[in-house]
């Protein structure tokens, strides 16, 4: 589908079939990467900037760019290496708050 030109992006407004919603986000992320072999730096892409693009706000969001609102996480491992480390952040920074 990548060769026709399809882009496929993560959303956050509905589940897998039988899953929790905030659940569901992560388990595609595990999918795309073991089933369908997507490299995980460009899971975490279509994830952000990718996303943002696609609804047109990425100007605004979507990177750690200056200029740009950013929420930010710090995870305990390598997310390039163990995808599943970003459903459990050590730190949360939202708006400017920090949460965790």
């Amino acid at each position: 589908m990548q060769e026709a030109g399809v882009i496929l992006n993560f959303g956050s407004d509905e589940g897998s079939f039988g899953e929790v919603a905030r659940h569901a986000a992560w388990m595609d992320a595990d999918l795309w990467i073991r089933e369908l072999g997507v490299p995980p730096m460009m899971v975490i892409q279509r994830m952000t900037l990718d996303a943002a693009r696609s609804m047109g706000v990425d100007r605004e969001v979507g990177s750690v760019t200056e200029g740009k609102f950013a929420d930010i996480i710090a995870v305990a491992d390598d997310p390039l290496r163990h995808i599943a480390v970003l459903r459990e952040p050590k730190l949360v920074i939202k708006h400017g708050h920090r949460y965790r």
